[in-house]
């Protein structure tokens, strides 16, 4: 048995029509290309269990010099879109390092890690300057945005060959649990396991945005780490949608899986498909790098493309059933990124 692969209601090859595409596709997959440096698509605005004591990182893990970012006076997801491939690899790298440094609080830190999140899905809609962008990008940072393009390029590949979503999903979206707590539970399951709490992560980020999505796939499955029902009975206790639940679940699904011998063996088994496992692997990665990320990838908010656009579902969005988009977007017109 497996738990169920990734959510995404664009996917709908055999295992793939999940809920990835509004918490993957970001901004990413029906923008133009931008010509001569110039970017032109659209870019987005970017009760649990009790958990041992954790707290988000507040160190490097190697030492460098810190440096100290002034709190910006708008949060930063709230500026306006870069228009050229320099100033966007200058964004990225000013969001970057921000949320890396030890002197930004978590809350700030959150702050620029969505509005990497809106970067990352700007030059996901404008792949013909990756390449100037990567190239430009400054030093300390950019492994790092090379790992996230990574994961973004196999993530919005599982989409491509979709046709988008004339309805909105029957979701609920509040908001994650609190980072040291989330933090806590990685650590606990790592602990209990030996699987790398990192892993663990990026499977969370990926799948539901670290909880922020309720409801059911459109296989049917549940809960932050998406399993099967049948699948979590045959290998986990207690709820699968409780968050610190979950997260051990799926930590001891992967051990079960091998993942001490063969982890991307074991990451495939959970979802069968290369790209989820380099994409997951690739957000994994960067958090080996700097544990600081961690608070970037909690920042990061749902986002659906569907027939009518790109859509922010924030916290508050609640259907029971699916929706016409249109219908929807009618009557929630700053939902739709333009």
């Amino acid at each position: 048995m497996q738990p169920a692969p990734l959510s995404d209601v664009l996917l709908h090859a055999e295992r793939t029509k999940r809920h990835l595409a509004a918490v993957v596709l970001i901004a990413a997959s029906s923008a133009c290309s931008g010509a001569g440096g110039q970017l032109t698509a659209r870019t987005p605005p970017p009760t649990v269990a009790p958990a041992p004591p954790a707290s988000v990182p507040t160190t490097r893990p190697t030492a460098t010099t810190p440096t100290t970012t002034a709190p910006p006076t708008t949060h930063p997801y709230e500026r306006a879109r870069p228009t050229s491939a320099e100033s966007l690899a200058a964004e990225l790298t000013e969001a970057e390092t921000a949320i890396r440094d030890p002197n930004v609080d978590t809350e700030t830190g959150r702050a620029w890690g969505r509005r990497a999140q809106q970067l990352y899905g700007m030059l996901t809609a404008n792949p013909s300057s990756a390449d100037e962008v990567l190239a430009t990008v400054g030093e300390e940072v950019a492994v790092d945005v090379e790992l996230n393009w990574t994961a973004r390029q196999n993530l919005s590949a599982l989409v491509t060959s979709t046709s988008l979503a004339t309805q909105l999903p029957a979701w609920r979206i509040d908001e994650a649990a609190p980072p040291e707590v989330l933090l806590g539970y990685y650590r606990e399951a790592e602990a209990s396991t030996g699987v790398p709490w990192t892993v663990l992560a990026a499977i969370n980020l990926i799948e539901t945005r670290m909880g922020r999505i309720e409801g059911l796939s459109t296989a049917g499955a549940v809960g932050p780490m998406q399993f099967l029902p049948s699948t979590w009975e045959a290998c986990c206790k207690g709820d699968p949608t409780v968050d610190r639940d979950a997260i051990l679940g799926a930590a001891a699904y992967l051990e079960q899986s091998g993942a001490l011998s063969d982890l991307d063996g074991a990451i495939f088994a959970y979802n069968h498909s290369d790209r989820y496992v380099r994409a997951v692997r690739a957000y994994a990665d960067i958090l080996a790098r700097d544990a600081l990320a961690y608070r970037g990838f909690h920042g990061f908010e749902v986002y659906f493309l569907s027939s009518v656009g790109l859509l922010h579902l924030a916290p508050g969005y609640e259907e029971q059933t699916a929706v016409d988009a249109a219908t929807w977007v009618a009557a929630h017109p700053d939902a739709l990124v333009d």
